[in-house]
């Protein structure tokens, strides 16, 4: 089970992007724009992170809902937030992985947690059948399920023989 959870340091170059997006919205204050990392930008950097944190190879062709690959080739779907309070976000589609990694990414102390890391379809089991637009798994199932995962079948870090 995983009982301790992962944190990883974000790269500089991500730290520097926060602080000058922190920059750029102090600039514009009076315009009460957010400049919000939010979005693409926050689930490329966490695709980042699990390319260099896990041991994941780029798909050969991107296709909704696989982002990675396991050096066997089994499919890793990698979800992120830049909330505390949010768990991942999940849109209406075909695509399915074996794996999910979700990342809770804090920019202002620099660094990421892995909340998540194990089989995807747990997961995707608390989500309706059908749906339209964006569905959110809260925190507190993931969690839950998160504690259920073991160890043999969480994705491993770069350099572990699990």
């Amino acid at each position: 089970m995983q009982k301790e959870q992962v944190v990883l340091q974000l790269p500089e170059v991500v730290n520097q992007l926060w602080t000058a997006q922190q920059a750029l919205a102090k600039h514009y204050a009076q315009t009460q724009l957010k400049f919000t990392l939010d979005g693409r930008l926050v689930g490329d950097i966490a695709e980042a992170l699990a390319f260099e944190y896990f041991d994941l190879v780029p798909p050969r062709k991107r296709t909704g809902g696989v982002d990675a690959l396991t050096k066997s080739g089994k499919t890793v779907q990698v979800k992120a937030s830049g909330l505390c309070n949010s768990g991942p976000a999940f849109t209406p589609g075909k695509g399915f992985s074996e794996y999910l990694l979700f990342f809770q990414i804090d920019f202002r102390v620099g660094r990421a947690k892995v909340l998540y890391n194990g089989p995807e379809a747990p997961i995707r089991a608390l989500l309706p059948a059908e749906w339209k637009g964006t569905k959110v798994v809260p925190l507190q199932a993931l969690h839950a399920l998160a504690m259920k995962v073991a160890y043999s079948d969480a994705l491993p870090f770069k350099g572990t023989q699990c």
